[in-house]
């Protein structure tokens, strides 16, 4: 009858590998743990280390058989379908090879066998897979918009023909006093300055009609099925929203060139001129030709405004908003000077002191009070040799005549997209507005824009090349 050994406890302070270490160890020593060195632990963790150090070993010879696997698969010694099976065991037949094969490969739990479920490095994703799998897509900038549309007096055209815009002078000077039995002197209407001729005393004659022609604006993009079909970011989604930004991209543009050339304010198409005496220079009245823009550059422009006469010599009276047109060059300076709280000078109402006392005048920045900056992004792009220019041009919606007229087929004042219509589609079923074009698989977008400009009357603007001094 074989002997049965019984098993004493432990005694106090000790455990079945013997003492356990000076205060510590158990709930019984309240937790101090400062005694519990590597040499005293040692003994007590015998079994684990053991039972670590298998587990670390079969571990090690998983990955390296995975290894081995992995490598005879891309040199092409094996077919990829075994490591689809050591990945997910399904065939007995080609698991029992892999077994032989790559001994230790798989591991068995309670009667099943376990394929390769390792972590994989970061490197491993540009072997296993055709391309990263974290991937996004970043669409073009926002949207444009046309910052200066409010420069110019807009206008519906019904077609594709001229347009004609008439202007006339006279009958407005001031009357005069008369014998009551004398007929009154007539006067006639005569055409503006400076289509025919200098401001008075010799005003012009001409009636001659402004006129302008719309023109046809478009851009398209042609997209392929099989492009399509290899998206998956959505790439092509805003395919659309990128040609809208073209098509307003193209009016801010447009109009730029109506108020600016490569040299600054616009003289080629004739809004600034000698006639109309609308440039920041001496002979109008400025302290200094083509400033750049400051606070004493918009006083002279103010002044080159008010003093403005008609083709019979009498002043205009304008009024209404006034907007700021500045480039890229100038942003901060038209940010500084719109908040600006207060100003000191001695011109226009304080003396520097040559001759007498000089005095400084402080008032508050009425310049800017009714005033709108108009940020023209094209500026610099146009006037490229002038980057520093700006202008002053008054709200056209309340001028009789504004400087700029643009005029907009009716319908394409916003730029219209269109999109082909799909002729591919399956026998017995519908288009297909995938597929596109029958013959080339492409769907054909197109954005549509009408507009034309005239220039109207240059005396309710004034400009600087920004050439002088700052």
């Amino acid at each position: 009858m074989p002997s049965i050994r019984m098993l004493e406890a432990p005694q106090p302070g000790h455990d079945a590998f013997g003492p356990l270490p000076a205060n510590g160890g158990g709930l019984e020593f309240g937790g101090r743990l400062e005694s519990w060195t590597p040499d005293a632990l040692a003994p007590h963790l015998q079994g684990y280390t053991q039972v670590r150090r298998q587990m670390d070993a079969q571990q090690h010879r998983r990955v390296n058989e995975a290894g081995r696997l992995y490598a005879d698969v891309m040199r092409n010694r094996l077919d990829p379908v075994f490591l689809r099976e050591a990945m997910r065991p399904s065939n007995p037949v080609l698991v029992e090879h892999l077994r032989q094969t790559y001994p230790g490969l798989y591991r068995d739990t309670y009667g099943r066998t376990l394929g390769l479920r390792e972590t994989m490095a970061v490197t491993d994703y540009q072997a296993l897979y055709a391309d990263v799998i974290d991937r996004l897509y970043y669409s073009n900038f926002q949207a444009w918009p046309i910052n200066n549309m409010a420069l110019v007096k807009e206008q519906d055209l019904r077609d594709f023909r001229y347009v004609k815009r008439y202007l006339y002078d006279g009958l407005v000077t001031p009357y005069t006093s008369s014998d009551p039995g004398v007929q009154p002197v007539e006067s006639a209407m005569l055409g503006p300055a400076p289509q025919n001729g200098p401001i008075p005393p010799t005003p012009a004659t001409s009636t001659a009609a402004i006129t302008y022609s719309p023109l046809l604006y478009q851009a398209s993009a042609s997209i392929n099925w099989a492009a399509f079909v290899g998206d998956d970011l959505g790439i092509f989604r805003d395919v659309p929203k990128r040609l809208a930004i073209k098509g307003n991209r193209g009016i801010a543009k447009f109009i730029t060139q109506q108020f600016f050339d490569v040299n600054g304010p616009n003289v080629t198409n004739g809004l600034f001129s000698a006639s109309y005496h609308n440039q920041v220079l001496i002979a109008n009245g400025a302290t200094t030709d083509n400033p750049r823009l400051n606070i004493q550059g918009l006083a002279d422009a103010y002044n080159i405004i008010a003093g403005q006469l008609d083709a019979t010599g009498d002043p205009i009276m304008i009024g209404g908003p006034v907007n700021l047109v500045y480039g890229a060059a100038d942003y901060a300076t038209a940010k500084n000077l719109a908040n600006m709280l207060e100003n000191f000078t001695t011109q226009q109402g304080g003396m520097a002191g040559t001759g007498q006392t000089g005095q400084m005048l402080r008032v508050r920045n009425w310049a800017m009070e009714n005033l709108t900056l108009v940020y023209d992004p094209y500026l610099r792009l146009v006037a490229t040799s002038a980057p520093y220019s700006w202008e002053l041009v008054l709200d056209p919606k309340s001028q009789e005549r504004p400087g700029v007229e643009v005029g907009f087929l009716t319908g394409f004042k916003e730029p219209q997209l269109f999109t082909e219509i799909p002729t591919t589609m399956r026998m017995g079923g519908g288009p297909d507005p995938t597929m596109g074009n029958f013959w080339t698989q492409n769907q054909n977008i197109k954005i549509m824009g009408v507009m034309g400009a005239g220039i109207i009357d240059g005396r309710s603007l004034v400009g600087s090349t920004g050439t002088g001094h700052a």
